[in-house]
């Protein structure tokens, strides 16, 4: 079993303090990432994903758990408020709206097609 992970040693169980310091490691190399055209977001982020589950397949199942935990709490804590797509934008359409966009498409469908026929 390997306790490294992008160059920091982990103890078994990993510190807390191991994981968070990993987790910002990772939100730096990802905001390092964004700036070079060459890298694709999605391979690198799987790649960091994949290198964390290597190290965690081997933990009992309360370890694992823990160590995502910390893991991904860190991450969230370190995210970017995006005010250019608030949480409740993300939502979806009201019901209210595909109904009158489907009167509308019917009311164009009626004159258009079935008054020219009638």
């Amino acid at each position: 079993m390997t306790n490294t992970i992008d160059g920091f040693t982990f103890d078994v169980p990993a510190a807390e303090s191991q994981i968070v310091e990993l987790a910002q490691y990772h939100r730096k190399q990802l905001d390092e990432a964004i700036y070079h055209q060459e890298i694709h977001l999605g391979d690198y982020c799987l790649a960091q994903r994949k290198r964390v589950y290597d190290y965690t397949k081997n933990l009992d199942a309360t370890q694992k758990k823990g160590f995502y935990r910390v893991y991904d709490n860190e991450l969230r804590r370190l995210t970017d408020d995006d005010d250019l797509h608030p949480v409740h934008a993300e939502g979806g359409v009201s019901i209210f709206a595909v109904v009158i966009a489907l009167v509308i498409i019917a009311g164009i469908l009626y004159f258009a097609f079935l008054r020219a026929v009638l």
